[in-house]
């Protein structure tokens, strides 16, 4: 029997198809939705016991990718801004339907409005996640972003905005008490933004001088070693006086975590005179000062929690003290090789060495 049934404040739907039970949840607080969602699937069902192929309209997979996906909520915002770009060029299409020519006509419109090819990227970038969904549903065969070629959309080049010394400590100068330890945590351990604020007492190790961090952007728990700096500053916000109960190393006076400080750091960055600047720029502050001091790239990607080492090679213009060193090794080889292959001077004959003795 189909039903729809509430686990929490979450619906979800249990049915019977082919002899088997499946249970699903609706991601919906709204019993009506459930309702829909139940009887999409008992109607996929139905079609698959006929033997039928149904086609599925774009919009239908956009709510159904919407409903069944777990992504974060960046994410989410993200490609819910990119489905509502794609609706007017593919809304009314069956997926079946959506091919190169179709996407290069969506590409050239987007071009006409002047967005950048970085957002149009952004956009067939979920229009891919959508199709390669719509394939694991059984909607779709193929998916037609994979063939269409993107070497007219320029890639937008990764931003590299780093602080100098002076001008970090200009801006700690110019913040409030309460944003200080946040920012020097920032520049000593290269965390990103919701890493530092989620960070919870119970991830600090002192003994050890590292953080644990469990919950991170790429789901890899890691190890960041901790400054003599970053040390100071995390003891004086343990003993600081007054400091509430609260689980959370950086903590508002109630004792809840901060989302962020944006405006503080806005205020600051104004009264520091510095221009241009992103709290995500300080973890590029912490992984530029590194490299700069001759740091190795392959344990600052560790620290930084990075995916891969392409993504730390964009550190790599900073350091060239051991390029100097290898182009002093080059030249002395070169230097030894003339010397090697050089002729020697030609010794003059007996008679003329006698003539010199005389």
């Amino acid at each position: 029997m189909a039903t729809v049934y509430r686990r929490g404040t979450t619906w979800w739907v249990r049915f019977q198809a082919g002899g088997v039970t499946t249970r699903r949840s609706a991601k919906t607080t709204r019993k009506a939705e459930a309702q829909a969602y139940l009887q999409r699937l008992l109607d996929e069902a139905a079609s698959k016991a006929r033997g039928d192929m149904p086609r599925h309209r774009f919009g239908e997979a956009v709510e159904r990718y919407f409903v069944e996906t777990s992504i974060k909520p960046k994410t989410r915002h993200c490609y819910g801004s990119s489905s509502r770009a794609l609706q007017p060029s593919f809304g009314p299409l069956y997926l079946d339907e959506i091919d190169r020519r179709v996407i290069a006509d969506f590409v050239g419109a987007r071009k006409r409005t002047g967005v950048t090819d970085a957002t149009i990227r952004r956009d067939l970038a979920f229009l891919s996640a959508l199709c390669g969904m719509a394939m694991r549903w059984g909607w779709l065969e193929t998916n037609p972003v994979a063939s269409f070629s993107k070497r007219g959309l320029k890639e937008s080049r990764p931003r590299t905005r780093f602080l100098k010394p002076e001008e970090f400590e200009r801006l700690w100068a110019a913040s409030s008490p309460e944003m200080r330890p946040a920012l020097v945590l920032a520049v000593e351990t290269g965390l990103r933004k919701d890493e530092l604020f989620g960070l919870t007492i119970s991830d600090v190790d002192l003994p050890r001088r590292e953080l644990h961090l469990a919950r991170t952007k790429t789901d890899s728990p890691r190890r960041v070693p901790l400054s003599d700096r970053a040390m100071e500053t995390i003891k004086a916000l343990l003993n600081a006086p007054g400091r509430p109960r609260s689980p959370y190393l950086i903590c508002n006076p109630s004792g809840e975590r901060y989302g962020d400080m944006k405006k503080g750091f806005a205020n600051a960055c104004r009264r520091a005179k510095i221009a241009d600047l992103r709290w995500h720029d300080l973890r590029h502050t912490f992984a530029s000062w590194f490299v700069q001091q001759d740091g190795d790239m392959y344990r600052l990607s560790r620290i930084l929690g990075h995916a891969s080492l392409q993504m730390t090679a964009r550190y790599g213009h900073l350091r060239t003290s051991d390029l100097h060193a290898e182009i002093e090794k080059v030249a002395r080889k070169r230097a030894q090789d003339r010397l090697i292959t050089a002729p020697a001077e030609a010794s003059p004959p007996p008679d003329q060495e006698a003539s010199r003795r005389l």
